[in-house]
């Protein structure tokens, strides 16, 4: 009994095996042997969710979006942008340097910097060239690339966003912070 079960199984195995491969027809000409093709039984919508998950695991502007969100609340939490008068301080965002090879759009980050920084209300934000307006705080950063290495022994490469906040006059370093770029999950 058990080996017409086995048997059973075994056929049923073979089947499925025959209906994952197809047979190559050779011409009766050239009397070439049949080669066996095997067919890609990995589903169309499979296929496309593994590639959008190689495609999301790069930084994306909304990653930079997040990273200057979370750096702007730290600054205005810290109390370095208030006033002892009680007036608001001028403020510019002079540049944003991309040391990294990935070339990230730094205007659109000093463009989410400065959105940012207007709507705390903490202080003014004037552009760079400013003629009848000299600012009292500047804003500085640049966007830095580390490699990690995971324990499986992948390199895994970070980013993260350098922010300076000087005083104009003196240069007398008010604020600094490192705001690691996250890709959200």
């Amino acid at each position: 009994m058990k080996r017409y079960v086995y048997a059973a199984i075994l056929c049923l195995i073979a089947a499925e095996m025959a209906a994952c491969t197809t047979t190559k027809s050779s011409d009766t000409d050239n009397q070439q042997p049949q080669v066996p093709v095997v067919v890609n039984t990995v589903p169309k919508q499979q296929q496309s969710v593994q590639q959008k998950t190689v495609q999301t695991n790069e930084i994306t502007p909304a990653d930079f979006k997040r990273a200057v969100q979370t750096a702007v609340r730290n600054m205005v939490r810290s109390g370095s942008l208030d006033n002892p008068t009680g007036d608001r301080y001028i403020v510019t965002i002079s540049h944003i340097v991309d040391t990294t090879k990935k070339n990230f759009d730094t205007a659109d980050i000093k463009q989410k910097l400065s959105t940012d920084l207007a709507a705390s209300r903490k202080v003014r934000v004037v552009s760079a060239g400013a003629k009848n307006v000299s600012p009292q705080i500047n804003i500085s950063g640049r966007i830095t690339q580390r490699t990690a290495y995971v324990r499986s022994g992948r390199k895994r490469q970070e980013y993260y966003l350098h922010l300076v906040l000087t005083e104009a006059k003196s240069g007398i370093m008010l604020w600094e912070n490192v705001t690691p770029v996250v890709k959200k999950k």
